[in-house]
């Protein structure tokens, strides 16, 4: 998924906003796909790739009193 990244996040948040998770794998990926990409700070609006990744749901797991 391409998108564009505007000036001023961290590429962590980015990953979080549009991936809903973020990890060591994930911003490696990140990185190998997007090679003009050096800082961890998007200085300028940037065009990026994003990497396929298996969205994990997002699931609570409620426990009551008598679990």
């Amino acid at each position: 998924m391409e998108v564009m990244a505007k000036a001023g996040p961290l590429i962590t948040d980015l990953l979080f906003q549009y991936l809903g998770q973020d990890n060591d794998q994930i911003e490696h990926a990140f990185y190998r796909l997007n090679p003009h990409v050096r800082r961890e700070v998007f200085l300028i609006d940037t065009e990026v790739i994003l990497p396929d990744v298996e969205l994990t749901p997002k699931t609570q797991h409620v426990t009551k009193s008598w679990d």
